[in-house]
């Protein structure tokens, strides 16, 4: 049995409060036009993303950021 799993069981409250966040995120993804994206994209994906924009690899990198740190 690893730490976390220890730690759980000594603490069932936590295992609620972790449980019922982590539902609320799955709900999130299912409402439409939501999708789950890394938090570091792939080199290919800012390559694209600076082809699209016309832009640089370093700023589609700081737009990617500024997304996902900005998200509602």
């Amino acid at each position: 049995m690893n730490a976390i799993s220890m730690s759980l069981l000594k603490n069932p409250q936590c295992c609620d409060t972790e449980l019922a966040a982590s539902i609320t995120a799955m709900g999130t993804l299912c409402e439409p036009g939501q999708t789950a994206v890394p938090l570091k994209p792939s080199a290919t994906m800012l390559a694209a993303g600076a082809r699209a924009g016309g832009v640089s690899v370093e700023v589609a990198w700081k737009i990617y950021q500024a997304m996902i740190h900005h998200a509602d």
